[in-house]
């Protein structure tokens, strides 16, 4: 009974997730999702409570993957200006937002171009602000063990800083003609620009 109930309930975020990429949060209905997933209006509120639930439910792991993201960007082993000049820790970074890339295309377009109406409408927001104050907390640590690094920056620089992987994001999902290694050779590019720029800033010799 329990495997039977899971499965109904995978199959409203399949097809869920589906009108949410096609309508948007707003145009998408329970009405259409019941019908797609082959289960009744009344029965779908068996398993979400209203429309936002399911598109958290749809959302769900996409946002775990930041959560992760997140919580690994001050650790321990990464409080270190040989970061960079580390090929290995660069190649890791690229290869984690390639994976998300190709794991949570659709989940990434929904999240960002259709999320109005939704309760994660303003993510781009909250995102930026948390990663803001997580990065200002990163280049203190990094202060209190380099003391001779600046990190003087504008708090404006820090908050644009924090919101361009959302918009890197944005544009690469965009553009559906991008293959693998273009994307891939993007964020080398990215990964060297972005580099140089902090070592600059940050007087790292």
């Amino acid at each position: 009974m329990q495997t039977q109930k899971e499965e109904i309930r995978e199959r409203i975020l399949f097809y869920a997730k589906d009108e949410f990429l096609k309508k948007g949060f707003k145009g998408a209905s329970m009405r259409d999702i019941a019908s797609r997933a082959d289960v009744s209006l009344s029965n779908i509120y068996n398993y979400f409570k209203n429309k936002d639930k399911i598109f958290c439910a749809v959302l769900e792991p996409l946002l775990e993957a930041f959560d992760k993201m997140e919580k690994e960007h001050n650790r321990e082993d990464y409080l270190s200006i040989e970061i960079f000049e580390d090929e290995d820790y660069q190649r890791e970074n690229i290869l984690y937002f390639m994976n998300i890339i190709k794991k949570f295309r659709s989940e990434l377009k929904i999240l960002l171009f259709m999320s109005f109406g939704s309760s994660l409408e303003n993510f781009r927001d909250t995102f930026t602000d948390r990663h803001t104050q997580m990065s200002i907390g990163y280049l203190k640590s990094l202060k209190a063990k380099y003391p001779e690094i600046n990190i003087d920056i504008s708090l404006f620089f820090m908050h644009t800083i924090s919101s361009w992987w959302l918009t890197i994001l944005g544009e690469i999902i965009s553009h559906d003609e991008l293959k693998d290694n273009d994307i891939e050779q993007f964020l080398k590019d990215y990964t060297i620009f972005s580099t140089a720029g902090w070592k600059k800033i940050m007087n790292v010799k």
